[in-house]
């Protein structure tokens, strides 16, 4: 493996101290990574029991001034619609209520009839309590907003219907809060540094934020969009990491406010705690203990190095250097036997007795190969070896050598075939392999060398090679000769097998005339001699006289020897 692959021995007794560390590390970082965990979600706890208690605190104030407004909706003066005495009864409300902006009452349209203090503005019919408390007759809060009146304030707005006997709307009580008064409602000074709580209205708008950040998180802008769309999604309080508008990266908790819980939510609370405070005192108990297992290792590393260098390393040095002269070939080479006797004193006797054994080995190794070498170039036969894949020729013997040359490294079938376009048609590597790839059975045919013309009878079997691989083993005899014998005799029975079937023989007794020469027949007739022959054979006759004949019936024609004068 390469992670081992560190060179010298003392890196590697290194690296086993580490090892033996390692546990004590892990368990270190686990007990590290457990205590930011916890302090995680002790902070996920604290922010959202934030959050909880603020959403709370709105709860009650958005339950006091719908109180304030209902009890104001049923005074005789407003259901009267007495203007100026309904003035003063908001005039009265402010001095005793501080926290609000101002009161007013608006007519059915939204046109402003009455107000606690002077109001600029005419008409907020275009406004988002005033459109729902008309248009629904029940208790509505609005959204950020700033106030047309006067100066101008920054407002969470509340409105409530005014009916008639009949359920019809008469008019609407509304009033606002300050948003810059909003830190009063909540106790705040305990909260960590960095840290902060918000709220927003349902479009997202920031309506308070605490501490101040007007540079960063001004009240009236949007909070950041991907924090939004996490609370805008969700149904119920929830929590998460992210980045602040003032990049920061928090823990942060929200919580919906609803005027009932099936109504969409008209504010949301929201608090933030840096994530760096909360993992600050673990990250630091982490480091600590780290540094600390960090010495502990340096000073077992520097004890380790003392100590191992003499009783360890040193030994194991020498026995190194022993083994690379030995693979050098120096078998004879010794080193000084340890005075102890522990392992090392053992290892390097072994090691002593391994190379006498090797060199006794290697010595009957060479004979063998001698002997096997000796022999397979005393063969008249071709003998080699082949890759099954590559076709690369891997040993050869003498003879074959002086038949094609050194052809080792070249591909076994460019050596007799003049076609060199790809394997012989008769390769027999699929023959010599079972169906898992094995060795199979010996497969014997006979072949022509296409180059040189001769013929070879060859015994071919698949072996296990030196490095594992299978490869294929041929041996072959020249039997050019015996071809060609045999092609010879071939040819001499189609020779003779051609001049028989011109002959037609004949055999057994034949009944002959001793007078007149007469042959009889089967049927029992008696044909004259030439006529019988030429019926039973392939003989034809042509007549004439011989000498003896001759001087018998012509004497006067003929010499003293029977010859014809012509036919001299």
């Amino acid at each position: 493996m390469t992670f081992l692959n560190l060179g010298s021995i003392s890196k590697k007794l290194a690296l086993l101290i580490l090892l033996a560390v390692l546990p004590a590390m892990g368990i270190l970082l686990y007990s590290g990574l457990e205590q930011r965990r916890n302090s995680i979600e002790s902070a996920k706890r604290d922010v959202l029991m934030l959050t909880h208690t603020m959403a709370g605190v709105q709860n009650e104030i958005t339950r006091s001034t719908r109180q304030v407004l209902s009890t104001l909706s049923l005074l005789p003066a407003i259901q009267a619609m007495d203007l100026k005495a309904s003035a003063e009864i908001f005039r009265a409300l402010l001095e005793t209520n501080p926290t609000y902006n101002n009161f007013l009452l608006l007519d059915h349209n939204g046109e402003v009839i009455a107000t606690g203090r002077p109001f600029a503005g005419k008409n907020l019919a275009d406004r988002k309590h005033i459109r729902e408390a008309l248009d629904q007759k029940i208790f509505t809060v609005g959204e950020y907003i700033v106030s047309r009146g006067g100066s101008p304030d920054q407002l969470l707005p509340f409105a409530y219907p005014v009916l008639d006997k009949k359920g019809g709307i008469k008019a609407i009580v509304t009033t606002a809060i300050n948003l810059a008064d909003f830190s009063t409602f909540h106790s705040l000074s305990a909260l960590p540094e960095k840290s902060f709580v918000a709220m927003t209205d349902h479009q997202g708008l920031r309506l308070f934020y605490y501490p101040a950040q007007e540079e960063t998180n001004p009240l009236g802008k949007a909070i950041r969009t991907t924090s939004w769309e996490i609370a805008r999604k969700a149904q119920e309080p929830g929590i998460f990491i992210g980045t602040g508008s003032d990049g920061m990266r928090r823990i942060f908790a929200f919580e919906q406010v609803r005027l009932a819980p099936d109504k969409t939510p008209y504010i949301y609370v929201w608090a933030g705690i840096p994530e760096v405070r909360i993992l600050a005192p673990a990250n630091a108990i982490l480091t600590r203990n780290l540094l600390i297992l960090l010495l502990a290792l340096t000073i077992s590393l520097f004890i380790s190095w003392l100590f191992g260098k003499k009783t360890f390393i040193a030994p194991i040095q020498g026995l190194v250097s022993l083994t690379q002269q030995f693979g050098k070939g120096d078998l004879v080479a010794r080193t000084a036997l340890p005075d102890t006797h522990d392992e090392f004193a053992k290892l390097t006797t072994a090691f002593h007795d391994m190379a006498t054994a090797l060199t006794l080995s290697r010595r009957t190794l060479q004979e063998n190969e001698a002997r096997f070498r000796l022999l397979m170039d005393r063969l008249d036969a071709l003998v080699y070896v082949a890759d099954m894949d590559t076709y690369e020729v891997l040993f050869i013997n003498e003879y074959t050598k002086k038949q094609f040359g050194d052809i080792i490294g070249k591909t076994c079938w460019q050596t007799i075939q003049k076609d060199q376009s790809g394997p012989c048609s008769f390769c027999t590597n699929k023959y010599l392999v079972d169906a898992d790839g094995n060795p199979g059975e010996v497969y014997s045919s006979e072949f022509q060398n296409t180059v040189t013309g001769q013929w070879l009878f060859m015994h071919d079997r698949a072996i296990k090679w030196i490095d594992g691989r299978i490869v294929r083993l041929q041996i072959a005899t020249d039997i050019t000769n015996r071809k060609k014998t045999e092609e010879e005799r071939e040819q001499l029975i189609a020779q003779l097998e051609e001049a028989a079937g011109k002959i037609k023989t004949l055999s057994g007794f034949l009944p002959i005339c001793a007078s007149c020469k007469r042959i009889r027949d089967d049927q029992g007739y008696w044909n004259q001699i030439e006529s019988y022959i030429r019926d039973h054979s392939e003989a034809e006759f042509s007549h004439s006289i011989c000498p003896g004949c001759a001087k018998k019936l012509y004497p006067e024609f003929v010499d003293d020897d029977g010859n014809f004068p012509d036919q001299k």
